[in-house]
């Protein structure tokens, strides 16, 4: 858990009310976590003086989060129709029941949203792979199949994620030529 808070306690509830609506919004919509929140936070009746405070702070804020780690507020990067083909590097993965798509991008791998994954563990199966499933299965519908992009930081977690199994992802992500993530790495 973080907390962020000033050094001072300079923030009444009216700023508390507009950084939490704030923030709120930010992390849904970066689509990485399923936010829960009791409260529809209200954005409250703040001047502009203090808007720009507390856009500041916010800014801020997000930098720190980013610094440890946490992309809460960082979207997914997004391919689009219209981004150049030679920088998106397109991958699919047909093994063990599992049908995926994927792209890779600078922190790892996303899983497309449509990609078949496999229905039951193997027996090997280790328990961070189950738990992973477990945490997400709201993304997954009654077919298996993803109803969400997801985002690894490894080939390997992205690989074990759709065949429900310990996985080499370097050996089962392949290019639209058929080339594995290890034949791309060693011809650079």
């Amino acid at each position: 858990m973080v907390a962020i808070t000033t050094t001072n306690n300079s923030f009444g509830p009216t700023e508390i009310s507009y950084l939490e609506n704030q923030f709120t919004k930010l992390a849904t919509d970066a689509k990485r976590y399923i936010v829960k929140n009791g409260n529809d936070p209200n954005p409250g009746n703040i001047t502009e003086e203090k808007e720009s405070e507390l856009e500041e702070f916010i800014e801020y804020s997000k930098i720190v989060m980013g610094i440890l780690g946490h992309k809460i507020f960082v979207p997914l990067d997004e391919i689009t129709e219209d981004t150049p083909r030679e920088k998106v590097v397109r991958l699919h993965l047909k093994e063990r029941g599992a049908d995926a798509t994927g792209f890779l991008t600078s922190e790892g791998i996303i899983v497309c949203e449509g990609s078949k994954i496999r229905a039951t563990p193997t027996p090997s199966c280790r328990e961070w792979i189950k738990r992973m499933r477990i945490q997400n299965r709201i993304y997954i519908d009654k077919n298996f199949i993803l109803t969400k992009d997801f985002s690894f930081d490894t080939p390997s977690a992205a690989a074990a994620f759709c065949v429900f199994a310990e996985i080499n992802g370097r050996t089962a992500w392949k290019d639209e030529s058929g080339k594995t993530l290890k034949e791309l790495d060693a011809e650079v």
